[in-house]
């Protein structure tokens, strides 16, 4: 039977436009789970198609396509190549991708369902290229298929992108390694490595990198996004204040608002009421989501306003604005909140929020709710929440919320069954 191009061309095209898709909701506002999973049902179906095309749409359509520029045909073809791909197959695929194709031949590594993918990959970790070894130890943690004695030797590897990655794949500090490996971490120039560090820190459960974590926050400079993020997980609602007062600087307020969600404090639900009216999108769309993440209100209805109509004449080539960023973001699917009747709606339900405790989409924070998040939650806030979780679980219990649904899943129902209690967090 003649090979059938134009139909595995089409699965291909389709394949790449939906993982774009997909890739999009992982970080969407407007997605759960799942609204997700169907997408990517979709989605695996054209990868399959492409699977039954076997041998020769390997060589005449797939091979090729790990050549194009385009990132997500790339990840398409690798990950239907990589079921079947020879061990030195792979190797060469890593060893031999270029700038613009090795994060897609990454992205297909971290997502394909070859369960030996992990012994496949880690004689690679042993490469004098800094890219390869990344790329691969980036991988590998991704999938949980690196043990932390692999891992303690890449502590002090000369690369800060192995060594951000040893640092977030670690469960516990190996007994080898050096007395004050982590201080050295924390205090280093390299705000990668010291967020590394701090993440890490907190699920040992170190005051040490509690302390650093102030320091980040009190230099308050453009690397403070994360330990601003990591405060707000853990700080006491008398701690809250310095993210607070970042709402004042507006180099670093959608930076304070996107934090502040996550806090899950009455007083951070009440700053943000003051930016839902600001001038600036971004301002007042961030303080809106913050706010909803804390009270459980839903921005529709009377409590959204409508969204913004295009233009119907384009605007003369005089008037555009040839600088501004056209690359679609998460943000601009955000509701944009109507501020009087959010303010309204606050003044009758802030006595139901009391102060000292911490609140997950109007429920007082606690692990039920938490899993309640992670399973209906918008897919954009769930990558912060599910770190949450391995901090308060010292690295036990992860739900990797950029895998393929079913595994995510399937971690969840790990979580369910361990049946997680939260105390006082083991930093304090």
């Amino acid at each position: 039977m003649p090979l059938m191009t134009d139909v595995f061309e089409e699965h291909l095209d389709e394949a790449s436009w939906l993982w774009t898709r997909w890739e999009r909701a992982l970080m969407a506002p407007d997605y759960d789970l799942a609204e997700t999973a169907e997408l990517e049902e979709r989605l695996l179906a054209h990868l399959d198609g492409l699977v039954e095309g076997g041998a020769p749409v390997a060589e005449s359509l797939l091979r090729p396509a790990l050549e194009s520029e385009e990132r997500s045909r790339v990840c398409a073809a690798a990950f239907v190549l990589l079921a079947e791909a020879a061990p030195e197959d792979i190797h060469a695929w890593v060893r031999g991708a270029g700038p613009g194709q090795r994060a897609a031949v990454q992205r297909a590594l971290e997502l394909c369902g070859q369960e030996q993918l992990g012994a496949v990959l880690s004689p690679l970790l042993a490469s004098g290229d800094a890219q390869v070894q990344a790329t691969v130890l980036e991988a590998l943690v991704f999938r949980g298929a690196v043990q932390d004695s692999m891992l303690s030797d890449l502590l002090s590897n000369e690369d800060a992108r192995v060594r951000i990655a040893a640092l977030r794949g670690l469960r516990e500090l190996p007994r080898s390694a050096p007395p004050k490996l982590l201080s050295h971490a924390l205090a280093s120039a390299h705000p990668g490595i010291r967020d590394a560090a701090i993440e890490l820190g907190l699920a040992l459960g170190a005051h040490e990198a509690w302390e650093a974590c102030r320091k980040a926050l009190e230099t308050g400079d453009a690397h403070a996004r994360e330990p601003m993020v990591l405060w707000a997980l853990g700080c006491e609602e008398a701690e809250l204040g310095r993210l607070i007062a970042m709402l004042r600087r507006p180099e670093r307020r959608t930076q304070a608002l996107w934090a502040l969600g996550f806090s899950g404090r009455a007083a951070a639900a009440e700053a943000c009421l003051e930016w839902m009216g600001d001038e600036d999108r971004d301002v007042a769309r961030l303080a809106g989501e913050a706010f909803s993440a804390i009270s459980g209100l839903r921005l529709e209805g009377v409590y959204a306003l409508p969204p913004e109509e295009p233009p119907e004449e384009p605007l003369p080539l005089e008037q555009e604005d040839l600088d501004a960023d056209l690359v679609h973001r998460p943000e601009d699917d955000l509701p944009w909140p109507a501020a009087e009747p959010v303010a309204r709606w606050w003044h009758e339900a802030k006595g139901n929020f009391a102060p000292g405790t911490r609140y997950l989409m109007g429920h007082p924070f606690q692990a039920e709710a938490l899993i309640a998040a992670l399973e209906q939650g918008p897919m954009r806030r769930r990558h912060v929440l599910a770190r949450e979780l391995a901090l308060r679980s010292r690295r036990t219990l992860f739900v990797p919320t950029r895998a393929l649904t079913g595994r995510q899943r399937v971690a969840l129902a790990r979580v369910k069954a361990a049946a997680p209690h939260f105390r006082r967090p083991a930093w304090r």
